[in-house]
């Protein structure tokens, strides 16, 4: 069942009796192609992000699809059986076969949280094609916790950024208002430490953001009906066409909108839990973020230091 890309024969791994190290390392060997932040690559783990070029592989959003390609063309599972789910088969799920085990299929929406090489095993873990693994999980940093980490140091980068920009402005006008949106970024920089300092307190804030994100989906969501209403009701075809193309803008902006809450609704449920790995990765992400909150006291500047995922 071997195949051949690029001149390399790649015999598939039976995920039955897989070691999730062996797993992983298959993982990491399979998007190398894809990163961009070579020394991050080289020292990735479980825990490296495959998005973000700071602490990322600096993969792009649009080869996440071709990440999950790489996973299934890897490995082989048992469970092959397709059951429909839908009247018109048009969705189903996967159980163990009868034969020998098969192609890994990776179902639409599966890898939603597979953010890290960690999180992949998490999930194949998850859905029955590999043995749970307690003892390698207890260290993989939580799809949550991934995002809320990412945000910092995002935050960061473009603090850092701006502090660089604002250094080679000449012009008095263009310098204040860079200077204004600095303060803005360290404000939220500010407002982020406070929050990720307590669990609990991170949590509330997250719950917020979920309930705002919801928000914003049920008002695409009522105004889509208003559209779709209108469409059905008008017999004038001008604003039957102006119709129409409102309904497709907004479909996009509710499929993009239900993604979204997707990912606030699984970060506020989980970020008020943290596990010893991810209490060390966000005093990291802190500390970074402090050298460029606060001004160094023998210069009274900001002072970027470089980063070290």
């Amino acid at each position: 069942m071997a195949f051949k890309r690029a001149e390399t024969v790649i015999e598939p791994l039976d995920l039955t009796e897989a070691r999730p190290v062996e797993v992983e390392r298959r993982i990491r060997e399979s998007v190398r192609k894809f990163a961009t932040n070579s020394e991050n690559w080289e020292k990735a783990d479980k825990n490296t992000p495959f998005l973000g070029h700071l602490i990322g592989m600096g993969i792009e959003s649009a080869n996440l699809v071709d990440i999950t390609m790489a996973i299934e063309r890897q490995f082989l599972t048992r469970k092959t059986k397709r059951v429909p789910v839908s009247e018109d088969g048009s969705a189903f799920r996967l159980e163990d076969g009868d034969g020998m085990p098969g192609n890994l299929m990776i179902l639409e929406g599966q890898d939603t949280y597979a953010a890290t090489p960690g999180l992949a095993i998490k999930m194949l873990m998850d859905l029955g094609h590999m043995p749970l693994d307690a003892e390698y999980l207890k260290d993989v940093v939580s799809f949550p916790y991934v995002v809320v980490i990412g945000e910092g140091y995002r935050l960061y980068d473009a603090i850092r950024k701006l502090l660089g920009r604002i250094e080679r402005i000449q012009d008095a006008g263009s310098r204040a208002d860079a200077i204004s949106n600095l303060k803005a970024l360290l404000d939220q920089a500010r407002e982020y430490d406070a929050s990720v300092q307590d669990p609990v307190a991170l949590a509330r804030s997250r719950r917020e953001a979920y309930e705002k994100e919801k928000a914003q989906v049920v008002a695409i969501e009522n105004e889509l009906a208003r559209v779709t209403r209108g469409l059905a009701e008008t017999s004038d075809s001008a604003e039957a066409e102006s119709l129409r193309g409102k309904q497709v803008a907004l479909r996009l902006r509710l499929n993009t909108g239900r993604l979204k809450l997707r990912v606030a609704e699984e970060v506020a449920r989980h970020s008020g839990l943290r596990t010893l790995v991810e209490e060390a990765k966000v005093q990291a992400i802190r500390q970074l973020l402090l050298t460029v909150v606060n001004p160094d006291p023998k210069t009274g500047s900001n002072a970027p230091v470089p980063v070290t995922p």
